[in-house]
């Protein structure tokens, strides 16, 4: 767990319970009134198996609200398989202290996870060949960077957005735009200026026009760029359909063809685990795989909270509650 230690940012309308339902407002209210505030034990349970991520963004948000001494917060390690029913978060705190906070919690968690857990399916798919998310146009910006950092969790080498690369600790991963192939009308002029306006470590990924031949356009920006060109990118051809094998072996044997063997291939587009398995078993020589909305489309994984203790004695269960969880650890 020490080896995440990413800076989430939490909204101040969280922190004000204005994303929580409404009913835990009215529930800290009674408790108010009642003059009620029991130390209770919290747990969160994962609804099935899948690889949880999102207990550093609870850690973050708990910090904040929680007082130092009177919590403690365990929980699973993020990028790590856990299976249905598993206990993944623990918290021990008198329960005004983050009652109102269930939703949110709720909520990072079963993004998070889903996001990671797609990733994973994706990366193992892959075998050796590296995984870049950059899916967040498929998502609402305020959880794009969140989701690259669970990509990265769940196994992928980095993600396309500044923010999430940076809680991810990796060097975010772009090419040239189809915009500014279009506007400038041709893959070569827009490699070109690329290269002339672009720090000098940031690799030049060639977006190749999908409208167009796109082994023709592969060879040719490889000739006009020579050793500055590290890959080109393939996303569709004619006709909006999706790169088959057979497409990417003939972009590789061009290349080699003109002494380009270093030009590396990247594939771009939705990337389910049987795309993967299939360019690969029919020999397609991908070096990188650019998932736009396999990550970003995954199916949330709901998170069962539960109050275990309340003032440290143990409350009755609906069913029979599972042994404690050796392998949480405390995080806050």
């Amino acid at each position: 767990m020490a080896s995440r230690n990413p800076s989430f940012e939490v909204r101040p309308s969280v922190i004000t319970g204005d994303t929580a339902d409404v009913y835990l407002h009215r529930t800290q209210r009674i408790l108010r009134n009642e003059g009620l505030n029991p130390r209770v034990t919290m747990e969160f349970s994962a609804s099935r198996a899948s690889v949880l991520c999102g207990a550093m963004e609870v850690k973050a948000l708990l910090g904040k609200v929680t007082s130092e001494g009177n919590r403690e917060v365990w929980a699973v390690e993020e990028g790590t398989e856990v299976g249905e029913g598993e206990i993944c978060l623990q918290v021990k705190a008198p329960y005004s202290s983050f009652g109102l906070y269930e939703t949110a919690i709720c909520g990072i968690l079963a993004h998070s996870t889903a996001w990671a857990t797609a990733a994973t399916e994706i990366v193992r798919a892959a075998e050796n060949v590296p995984i870049i998310c950059v899916g967040a146009h498929n998502v609402h910006p305020s959880v794009a960077p969140v989701m690259d950092y669970a990509a990265v969790v769940g196994g992928c080498a980095s993600g396309s957005t500044v923010l999430g690369t940076r809680l991810a600790d990796t060097q975010p991963i772009a090419t040239v735009s189809g915009a500014l192939v279009q506007i400038m009308g041709d893959p070569v002029k827009a490699i070109d200026a690329f290269d002339r306006a672009v720090a000098p470590d940031v690799q030049r990924v060639a977006y190749v026009d999908p409208r167009k031949d796109v082994v023709a356009q592969s060879v040719e920006v490889a000739r006009a760029m020579k050793d500055r060109l590290n890959a080109v990118r393939l996303s569709r051809v004619p006709g909006g359909v999706s790169v088959q094998a057979d497409i990417v072996r003939e972009v590789r044997q061009r290349l080699d063809a003109i002494g380009a063997r270093k030009v590396m291939i990247v594939l771009s587009g939705r990337m389910s685990p049987e795309r993967i398995r299939t360019l690969l078993d029919e020999g397609a020589p991908v070096d990188t795989f650019h998932d736009t909305g396999y990550i970003a489309a995954a199916r949330p994984v709901p998170f069962w909270p539960n109050i275990r203790s309340i003032s440290e004695r143990p409350i009755p269960q609906e069913t029979e509650p599972p042994p404690p969880n050796p392998r949480l650890l405390r995080i806050l």
